[in-house]
C-alpha cells in the first residue's frame, strides 16, 4: 500500500510539470546500487531520487519558458531537498592519514618530475660512483658486461619540509619514477636503442633536499679486446656514462667515490685487477658549453686454468707425438699415418678455437698460431717421413750426388751418424751390401736426425711464445 501511494505522488508531480512518464532507475544505476548495497554503503531514499527526476524535467522546461530566473529558485529548491540525500553517499574513510601520507602529498603538490629542481641560471651537483660485483665478455660480439649499482646523489630544493610538523620524519622514500632522477646513461652502450641501465629502487629523500639513489645497474658496452695471449690475457674496457641532454653548466657529474669492487662469484672466469674512475670535460665545435662524462677503466684478468687443461696439454702431447714420429725406423709406414692422425687432432683443435674465438684483425692468438704452425711442421715432417722412406728402401743404381755426400759427411757427426757400414735388421728392413744404397741410407739417416732437431728448435720458440 506504501509503494501504491509513493507511486501516485510520483505521478502527480510529474502531471504538474506536462510529463507523466514514471522514472525508473537505469541499469548502470541498479548495478551501483547492488555493489553500494554489497559494500554496507548508505543509498538514497527512492522518493528523494524520483523527485530529482522530476525536478530535472521542470528546470529544463523553466529554463526555456521563464528564463533564469525560476532556474536559479528551482536549483536551490534543488540543493535543500536532494543535497542531503547525495550527501549521505559519500563514503567515509577507513584509516587515518599518517606522517608520511602528509608528506608525501605536500612535497609532491604540484610537482613535475620531468623538470630539473634548480632554476635555469643554477647548475644541480650530481655526485657519482660505482660497485662493481660481476664482471663477464663476450669475445665473439666484444661486449663487456658490467653488473653492480649505482650511487647518485643531488639536492632538490623542491623536495624540503620541517620534520616538526610531520612527527619529526627527516626521511622519506619515494619512487624514482615521481622525482626528478639525472638522465645519465653509458654512451657506449652496444644495447642498441635500449638505454634502461638501471632498477626502480626507492629513492632516500631528506628534509634537507638531499636525494640518494642507489639503482642496480647493468652496463654492456663495447669493448676493443686484445686477444694476443689469450688464453692469459688481459682486457682493459671502459665505461663511459654521463647525462644525455644537459650540458655541464645544467648538469655537473662528479667522482664522490674511488670505484668499488665485490664480487660476488669467486669462481667467475674473470678476475678485475684494477678499476679506475676518471672525469673529462670536452667541448664540441657545435656548442660552446662544456659535456661532462666520467670513465671507469677496468683491467681483468682471465682465469686459465680451465683453459691451461683443455689446451695447453693437449698441445704439449701434440708437440711429443710430432716429434717422436722421427724416431721410428726409416723404412717404416707408419710415419706417415701417425702424422696424419696428428694432423686430425690439430684440426680440430683449429675449428673449436674458430667457433670460441672472434676474428679481430691484428689479434690473432698466439695458441692458434702455434697449432697453425705445428699442422705446417707435421706436413714438412710428412714429405720428409716419404723421402726417408724411399730412399733407404728403394734400391739405388746411381751413388748419391757429391753435394749431397758433402753435406751428410760435414753434418752427420753433429746429429750422431758415423762413417762405419749400417745393417739393419730382418725386422721389414732390407740387408744393405752395396755401398751405394749404404750411402743412401745414410743421407736419409741424417736428414731426419737433422730434422728432428730443427723440429725441436721451432717447437720450443712456438711453446715460449705461446704456452
Amino acid at each position: 500500500r506504501v509503494q501504491c501511494q509513493q507511486q501516485q505522488q510520483q505521478q502527480q508531480w510529474c502531471s504538474w510539470f506536462g510529463d507523466n512518464t514514471i522514472y525508473s532507475p537505469t541499469p548502470a544505476y541498479a548495478i551501483r546500487s547492488r555493489n553500494s548495497s554489497s559494500s554496507s554503503r548508505p543509498i538514497s531514499d527512492p522518493e528523494r531520487e524520483r523527485r530529482l527526476a522530476c525536478a530535472c524535467v521542470l528546470f529544463g522546461r523553466v529554463l526555456m519558458a521563464n528564463g533564469m530566473l525560476l532556474a536559479v529558485g528551482l536549483v536551490l529548491f534543488l540543493t535543500v531537498t536532494v543535497g542531503p540525500a547525495v550527501g549521505q553517499t559519500e563514503r567515509a574513510p577507513k584509516w587515518t592519514p599518517t606522517d608520511a601520507d602528509r608528506l608525501r602529498k605536500d612535497i609532491l603538490k604540484d610537482y613535475d618530475p620531468a623538470l630539473r629542481p634548480a632554476p635555469f641560471a643554477n647548475v644541480t651537483t650530481v655526485e657519482t660512483s660505482v660497485t662493481i660485483t660481476h664482471v663477464e665478455i663476450n669475445e665473439l660480439k666484444s661486449i663487456f658486461s658490467m653488473y653492480g649499482w649505482m650511487k647518485f646523489k643531488w639536492d632538490d630544493p623542491k623536495l624540503t619540509w620541517d620534520p616538526a610538523q610531520y612527527g619529526n620524519m627527516d626521511v622519506i622514500r619515494l619512487d624514482p619514477t615521481i622525482v626528478w632522477r639525472p638522465d645519465v646513461v653509458l654512451y657506449n652502450n652496444a644495447g642498441g636503442s635500449d638505454n634502461h641501465h638501471y632498477g626502480d629502487t626507492n629513492a632516500l629523500v631528506y628534509n634537507t633536499g638531499k636525494v640518494l639513489w642507489v639503482p642496480p645497474t647493468e652496463f654492456h658496452a663495447f669493448c676493443e679486446l686484445n686477444m694476443r695471449l689469450w688464453p692469459f690475457d688481459y682486457q682493459q674496457c671502459i665505461l663511459k656514462i654521463g647525462s644525455w641532454t644537459f650540458d655541464g653548466f645544467k648538469l655537473n657529474l662528479t667522482i664522490s667515490n674511488e670505484p668499488e669492487v665485490d664480487i660476488m662469484l669467486k669462481n667467475s672466469e674473470w678476475k678485475i685487477r684494477k678499476v679506475v674512475s676518471e672525469r673529462h670535460t670536452k667541448y664540441y665545435s657545435c656548442c660552446t658549453e662544456p659535456y661532462i662524462d666520467i670513465t671507469y677503466n677496468v683491467t681483468m684478468q682471465r682465469h686459465s686454468d680451465t683453459h691451461r687443461n683443455i689446451i695447453v696439454i693437449p698441445a704439449l702431447v701434440i708437440m711429443a707425438l710430432a716429434l717422436s714420429v722421427f724416431w721410428l725406423p726409416l723404412q717404416a709406414g707408419e710415419r706417415i699415418i701417425m702424422n696424419g692422425i696428428i694432423s686430425l687432432m690439430i684440426t680440430v683443435f683449429l675449428v673449436y678455437f674458430a667457433q670460441q674465438l672472434p676474428a679481430i684483425s691484428g689479434h690473432t692468438p698466439l695458441i692458434v698460431i702455434f697449432f697453425s704452425n705445428t699442422l705446417l711442421l707435421v706436413a714438412f715432417s710428412t714429405i720428409i717421413s716419404v723421402i726417408v722412406l724411399n730412399v733407404s728402401k728403394l734400391k739405388h743404381e746411381a751413388g748419391l750426388p757429391s753435394i749431397l755426400k758433402r753435406i751428410a759427411s760435414a753434418v752427420g757427426p753433429f746429429v750422431g751418424v758415423g762413417n762405419k757400414h749400417f745393417r739393419f735388421s730382418d725386422k721389414g728392413n732390407v740387408a744393405i751390401e752395396s755401398n751405394t744404397d749404404h750411402e743412401w741410407v745414410k743421407f736419409g739417416l741424417v736428414l731426419n736426425r737433422l730434422a728432428f732437431i730443427v723440429f725441436c728448435v721451432v717447437f720450443i720458440i712456438c711453446a715460449s711464445y705461446s704456452l
